[in-house]
């Protein structure tokens, strides 16, 4: 039987919304965690669904996590926008939805900050997730920080591009602590190609834009939201997020994990990414290297990353 439900779930005393499809209700659970912070994944759905037809071989649940897109309401505690409350989100969600389908275990696919959390869940609980799949995973982020401002300065002399290199200098003075800083840099790392490769920053605003527009888990009031919910959940996790280094909080993990990572990547470190995968202890682990990728390899190079899933998930 066809899965397509959109619901709004209590999550640790927080209303949640979760999108769930799929051809077969037989088949495996495929939960995302979204990229971030305050980046909702229910308005991608749709692309993601035509670009990787996961739904075609597994329940997939996209879900805007506690603060983003159509989970934002003004009355959140902003006190419960952390890491560890993050983590236990990713559990309690799981946890309904193999209650609601009948399954032992969940497949986790986190991307970038939603890969960390990922991480830390699987490490949390490991009874209840097969696979765990890191795309792009922050790690390290004072490293990441200063990488990010090299690649951006990099860039910018290859252009011979003063004005460009004079803000870069600019950005690197900055703390990235609030979200006018990090969206500032975000633009720019974007249109320097440190995002998604052949997308500059206007392209991917437009697109995000358009997704939501048509998307039917999506209202018009829910875009409002959205964009109050992004700046709420930086503004909130971004000093925490500041400090952040997985080398220093965890060293082993028990559920098979696949790390997927673009070399082209201009925020999350291609060779921090390595050391941390040789430095993790695992029974079970991968490392999958993709050339024409930067932090957006499930859009960038769709059919190799669906192949890397399957190969894992189904052999």
């Amino acid at each position: 039987m066809e899965i397509n439900t959109l619901e709004k779930v209590k999550i640790n005393n927080s209303e949640q919304w979760i999108l769930i499809r799929g051809k077969k209700a037989n088949s495996p659970l495929i939960l995302h965690v979204q990229a971030g912070p305050g980046m909702p994944i229910i308005p991608e759905a749709d692309t993601m669904g035509e670009l990787l037809h996961l739904e075609n071989n597994y329940i997939v649940a996209y879900w805007d996590q506690r603060g983003c897109g159509k989970s934002f309401n003004k009355n959140i505690n902003p006190k419960t926008i952390n890491f560890s409350q993050l983590t236990d989100d990713v559990i309690e969600c799981t946890k309904y939805l193999l209650k609601k389908y009948n399954k032992d275990k969940a497949i986790l696919i986190g991307y970038s900050i939603g890969a960390t959390t990922s991480l830390m869940a699987a490490i949390r609980d490991t009874e209840i997730f097969s696979q765990l799949f890191l795309v792009g995973i922050d790690i390290d982020i004072p490293t990441a920080n200063k990488y990010a401002i090299e690649f951006a300065m990099a860039k910018a002399k290859e252009k011979n591009n003063n004005k460009l290199i004079k803000k870069v200098i600019e950005l690197g003075q900055k703390p990235i602590i609030e979200t006018k800083i990090f969206q500032e840099r975000a633009k720019l790392l974007t249109d320097l190609g440190g995002i998604k490769t052949g997308s500059n920053y206007n392209q991917l605003l437009i697109s995000t834009i358009k997704n939501m527009l048509f998307s039917k888990s999506y209202s018009f009031t829910d875009i409002p939201k959205t964009i109050k919910g992004m700046e709420f959940c930086q503004n909130t996790l971004l000093p925490e997020l500041d400090t952040l280094n997985l080398f220093d909080k965890i060293k082993s993990v028990k559920v098979p994990v696949h790390f997927i990572q673009g070399k082209l990547d201009g925020i999350a470190p291609y060779q921090t990414a390595v050391a941390f995968y040789d430095y993790l202890q695992a029974d079970t682990k991968s490392f999958s290297a993709f050339e024409n990728s930067a932090h957006m390899p499930h859009y960038e190079e769709p059919e190799k990353f669906v192949k890397v899933l399957n190969e894992k998930i189904l052999k």
